[in-house]
């Protein structure tokens, strides 16, 4: 297993097609509420040199030149808080122990970037997300909203 920053646009694309494929079912059965995720969507919001050098910092988790995980954050000021946030995009693992190997290397970045809070979110849908919640909790995150959705 290696754990890649990743900066390149193709490289980028191969990864979330990797992990399209690979998490397709879970993304249906246990996805998020109403809608799921669409990888060509992602690509095209965030596939450009300029942006993942720039706003959006990707992690990605390989087995033998395949992804297995991903982990994006924004690198943003929150106009609400007048704060740099460090903001969960989007995370996947087929591993748990790659998953929190992206994690541990996504905060240490951050706090190499004297970025002081980072955000987390959790898929409720999902059956391991109360052990999230419990993990995140462990970590030092405290709860602090909640999203709502409707189909209209």
């Amino acid at each position: 297993m290696a754990i890649k920053k990743v900066i390149g646009v193709e490289e980028f694309t191969k990864a979330c097609n990797d992990l399209y494929e690979l998490f397709s079912e879970e993304n249906e059965k246990y996805g998020h509420q109403f809608v799921k995720i669409n990888a060509q969507s992602i690509i095209k919001s965030w596939g450009h040199a300029s942006i993942l050098n720039g706003p959006m910092h990707v992690w990605v988790a390989f087995e033998e030149e395949r992804a297995v995980g991903i982990l994006m954050f924004i690198d943003s000021i929150n106009t609400v808080f007048g704060e740099r946030l460090f903001t969960e995009y989007m995370w996947a693992c087929a591993n748990p122990k790659y998953s929190f190997s992206l994690l541990r290397q996504a905060l240490k970045f951050a706090k190499n970037k004297n970025i002081k809070y980072a955000t987390l979110s959790r898929v409720v849908n999902h059956p391991k997300s109360d052990k999230l919640k419990n993990i995140y909790e462990k970590m030092g995150f405290k709860k602090d909203s909640e999203t709502y959705i409707k189909k209209l």
